[in-house]
């Protein structure tokens, strides 16, 4: 037989596989819990699917649309997702990350696990039976590995739809139909549900920690202190004048506010807990490449639960599986070694979140647009932060894969005599008499637009050859200025990279930069709640933690905040409070989880009312001083992020309701 590591995932042609374990694989045939659950490789057949389709949001995800969910069950059905066009539908650019075809929440696509639920509910009652097969230490580990897969599970429902039926036991099919149809319990219940699980398997799982794609009690932890902080958050801010209805009166969306403080103190506990486990922060004297590696390389100090993907070359007959990602193919540009047959910048940064970064200024105190000597003066002068360089592309930095020096000039200004706001007019492409009358751009990647003649110069070039260009759409080059560098890998085999399905670079599930910012937001959430100004202070040695590794300047916690969220929300949200939720942004950004900030803030509502348009930052050279600007452009390709406030929960699915009569419907749908 022959030997495949298969990770995480399953193939598409009948195999089974499962997270992260080196299987024999034998033909598949009916193979009862009396053979798999007497060995540990039998288990790991048991878990395939259930590994497989845990609720991660990672390269394959899809926020909307008609492939909308994970890349192994989604709306178009189990294994039907169109995971090489999910950086479409990313959810970075519903939460106006970057840009992209995705830019609404949307109302959700019936995400309904229960029979994952079920199998694990089945190997807690039947795998006390097979104890005597393992040590003591042996079992009790993979005992609780079933509460820390089942929490993971619920956590993918309950902050979607808040309360949910909780079933803890295998439920008989035969039973009397209104003892399956089971009652939503309220979201307090389910989050407590999830806490008593994660509590479990923090303190039976392995403390093992030398290979990250096998889930420990650590990782237990970290989903322990990412879930609560969604729990303390909806119920301190989830009763902010959003909806009404028989299912907000049933507590079923919705958690009473003094309830907060208790989630606070369980995500805090938890955050401490990881923390003592020995982890750090990927870190080294170039903290650009540090943070850089951190997203290509596995088992760093920081990784603490990984989700491996397959070789591409071992591997290569299962493409359109979900053994593979296209993350690379499908962020990098059009061109040699980069991205070769697929289309390439899916999603392209948004200035709102480059703008969050230490960076040179663009603009002047006159609001004239500052000018530069050189394209690379942006991010090469010493003013921008490491980690920026780490995460975004700009032009005249090279991808260290191919060698590649990117050119993402957006065109020719003759002169520029005016503001920076006299070409950054709020319309697609900016376009306007000033701009007609200064501005040259290219339509395409032709030489005859590339350089062109303006006025008594001849042959000027006016593009590079990786964007900016007004005529290519939003597929192939850079039309924002600047792409994502965060997670593409240069150490893959460039062919491969450079086509659909040819990455393989593992998802960071959980890292201890996330824990650390979990831990920030909990330690000055609970300050807030007790009064005990030494906790808000604490939160800020965790933030600065995190800016010491990126390179950024250390931040001081404000003693006496001013209040920026009032006015604009109608809660209270200190200075101190938005700084920390701000570097979370920063620090987290692509890795899918700002939307669900947003949603359990309470705020995405008020962010993106009426839509909210990104912009752009393109570099123009201007011919007549012989000096580089950038502006803040509406893009050619102009889609406004947009979030409806009945998005904070999603609908119960429809099926489901229509076969449980005892499921309540979320209010506002």
């Amino acid at each position: 037989m022959k030997k495949i590591k298969y990770i995480f995932v399953a193939a598409a042609l009948g195999l089974t596989m499962s997270s992260c374990y080196d299987l024999d694989l034998e033909p598949k045939g009916l193979i009862y819990e009396n053979v798999l659950m007497k060995s540990e490789s039998g288990l790991q057949k048991y878990w395939a699917m259930v590994f497989q389709d845990l609720p991660i949001e990672d390269f394959n995800f899809a926020m909307n649309g008609e492939h909308n969910g994970f890349g192994t069950v989604c709306a178009a059905g189990w294994h039907e997702a169109n995971q090489w066009g999910a950086q479409k539908a990313s959810p970075a650019s519903a939460a106006m990350e970057a840009t992209g075809r995705t830019t609404s929440y949307g109302d959700g696509w019936g995400y309904w696990p229960y029979d994952r639920i079920r199998d694990i509910n089945n190997f807690m009652e039947q795998f006390p039976n097979y104890k005597e097969y393992y040590n003591e230490e042996t079992y009790e580990n993979l005992y609780a590995e079933a509460f820390f897969l089942r929490a993971f599970y619920y956590f993918g429902l309950v902050k979607r739809y808040g309360g949910v039926p909780i079933v803890d036991k295998v439920l008989d099919p035969k039973a009397p139909l209104a003892e399956l149809q089971l009652p939503r319990s309220t979201e307090y219940d389910c989050w407590m549900f999830i806490h008593n699980d994660l509590e479990y398997a923090m303190n039976h799982m392995s403390t093992a920690k030398g290979d990250a794609s096998r889930p420990n009690r650590y990782a237990a932890a970290a989903l322990m202190s990412r879930a609560m902080l969604y729990a303390a958050s909806a119920a301190k801010y989830g009763s902010y004048g959003k909806i009404t209805g028989p299912a907000v009166d049933a507590g079923l969306m919705g958690v009473a506010p003094e309830k907060a403080k208790e989630f606070y103190q369980y995500a805090y506990d938890a955050c401490k807990f990881v923390k003592e486990g020995g982890y750090a922060l990927n870190d080294g004297s170039d903290k650009e490449t540090a943070y850089a590696e951190q997203f290509f390389k596995d088992n760093t100090p920081e990784d603490i639960f990984i989700k491996q993907y397959g070789d591409y070359i071992a591997l290569k007959d299962n493409q359109g599986t979900m053994l593979f990602h296209s993350w690379d193919s499908m962020i990098l540009p059009k061109g040699s070694n980069l991205s070769i047959s697929a289309p390439g910048c899916a999603i392209q940064p948004a200035w709102e979140l480059i703008r969050m970064f230490e960076m040179p200024a663009v603009t002047d105190e006159e609001g004239k647009p500052v000018r530069f000597d050189n394209v690379e003066d942006l991010w090469n002068s010493g003013e921008m932060e490491p980690r920026a360089r780490a995460i975004f592309f700009f032009s005249g930095m090279t991808e260290k894969g191919s060698g590649t020096k990117f050119d993402f000039q957006a065109g020719v200004y003759k002169s520029y005599p005016g503001t920076a706001a006299d070409g950054t007019t709020e319309t697609g492409g900016s376009t306007n008499d000033y701009t007609n009358a200064y501005r040259v751009t290219a339509q395409n990647v032709e030489a005859s637009q590339m350089y062109q003649d303006i006025g008594d110069q001849k042959n000027v070039k006016v593009a590079g050859p990786h964007g900016c260009f007004r005529g290519t759409g939003d597929e192939g080059y850079s039309y924002m200025g600047a792409l994502i560098r965060k997670y593409t890998n240069p150490n893959s085999n460039l062919a491969i990279r450079g086509g659909l399905f040819g990455s393989s670079q593992s998802w960071k599930v959980f890292r201890y930069g996330e824990v650390l910012l979990n831990w920030a937001e909990a330690a000055y959430e609970l300050g807030l709640e007790t009064g005990d100004d030494k906790l808000k202070a604490e939160a800020f040695t965790y933030v600065n933690e995190v800016r010491a590794r990126a390179g950024a300047t250390l931040h001081q916690m404000v003693n006496n905040p001013e209040d920026l969220g009032m006015e604009k929300y109608g809660f209270p949200v200190d200075e101190n409070l938005q700084y920390i939720r701000d570097e979370r942004a920063r620090e987290l950004c692509f890795e899918n989880l700002r939307i669900y900030d947003l949603r359990r803030w309470r705020v995405a509502d008020i962010d993106f009312m009426d839509g909210k348009q990104p912009h752009t930052l393109l570099p123009y050279y201007v011919l007549n001083e012989n000096k580089w600007i950038f502006l803040n452009e509406v893009p050619v390709v102009a889609r406004k992020a947009t979030f409806d406030k009945k998005w904070y929960y999603e609908q119960i699915p429809g099926g489901e309701i229509g076969k449980n009569p005892n499921l309540i419907r979320n209010d506002g749908y």
